[in-house]
C-alpha cells in the first residue's frame, strides 16, 4: 500500500521540471542526485552489455539475496523487464523523495519503440553509495517516434 501510495505521488508529479535545484530536490543532495543517476546508469548500461554481475551488484544486499545469484537476475530482468533490459532510448527525470522513500524514474523507450515508466527505488547504504532496492514498470500509451 506504502509503495501504491508513492506511486500516486509520483505519477502527480511527472509534469515537474527534469532538473531543479537542491531545495527542490526534498533531501536528495545534488551530489546524492548524480550518484543516484550514475548507478542507474550504470546498471541499465551493464544489461545492455548482458553483464549479470556488474547490473546485479548494483542491487541492494537485500535484494541479491532475494534473487540469489547474478544469472537469476538477469534472467529476471529478461522475463520481467524486457524493456529495461533492451531499451533504445531512457530520459531520467530527478530523483525524489517519495514517503521516505528515494525514487529515481526514468522514460524508457523499448525496441518497439513504446514508451515506459521505470521508477527506480533507491537505498543509501552505510557507506553512502547508492543501491537499486527494486523497480516497477508502467508501460505507457506513448510511443516515441
Amino acid at each position: 500500500m506504502k509503495r501504491f501510495l508513492a506511486m500516486a505521488s509520483l505519477l502527480a508529479g511527472l509534469c515537474a521540471p527534469v532538473w531543479g535545484s537542491a531545495a527542490e530536490l526534498k533531501g536528495i543532495t545534488t551530489a546524492d542526485a548524480i550518484a543516484i543517476h550514475e548507478v542507474v546508469q550504470s546498471q541499465l548500461d551493464a544489461l545492455a552489455n548482458d553483464d549479470a554481475a556488474g547490473a546485479f551488484e548494483l542491487a541492494t544486499p537485500e535484494k541479491r539475496m532475494l534473487i540469489g545469484s547474478p544469472d537469476n537476475f538477469l534472467r529476471l530482468m529478461k522475463e520481467q523487464y524486457n524493456p529495461i533490459y533492451r531499451h533504445q532510448r531512457v530520459i531520467f527525470s530527478r530523483p525524489e523523495v517519495v514517503n521516505g522513500d528515494a525514487v529515481q524514474i526514468v522514460r524508457v523507450t523499448d525496441s518497439e519503440s513504446r514508451v515506459w515508466l521505470a521508477i527506480f527505488w533507491m537505498q543509501q547504504e552505510e557507506d553512502s553509495s547508492w543501491k537499486i532496492d527494486g523497480c516497477q514498470l508502467l508501460e505507457t500509451t506513448t510511443v516515441s517516434i
